[in-house]
């Protein structure tokens, strides 16, 4: 396993822990960081137009999912909402490999603002 993998387990295992209320926070930070991964993809000078056009179709259909796990977060069931998570990030990031390149340090950047904010709850065992 390469490093970026190792580093990215650690994260869904942290995220895993999480109660229901930090997970539902969690996903509203990560879909503003989705903005910005949409602007970094966007001014990209060395990517073709066609290649942003599928990677932005693909983060796309990845945020529906996204959306739809927050939404049943915020009504308090959590359908193994993490391992979905993780399942539709390498699904949609396998059908663009510039979309690709941009997922893991999406996760990290939203998970070190996440953990900034302080008002995280403490791990459900």
């Amino acid at each position: 396993m390469e490093k970026s993998e190792i580093e990215l387990q650690y994260v869904f295992d942290e995220l895993h822990q999480f109660s229901i209320t930090d997970k539902t926070k969690f996903l509203e930070v990560l879909l503003f960081y989705f903005t910005l991964a949409g602007r970094g993809i966007w001014s990209d000078s060395v990517q073709a137009d066609t290649a942003k056009v599928n990677a932005f179709k693909w983060m796309n259909e990845l945020l529906h999912r996204i959306w739809t796990i927050h939404f049943e977060l915020h009504q308090g069931k959590d359908h193994d909402s993490i391992k979905r998570l993780f399942e539709n990030m390498t699904l949609y990031g396998a059908q663009s490999d510039l979309l690709s390149m941009h997922l893991q340090p999406t996760i990290l950047g939203a998970l070190e603002t996440f953990r900034k904010d302080g008002n995280q709850d403490k791990p459900s065992r």
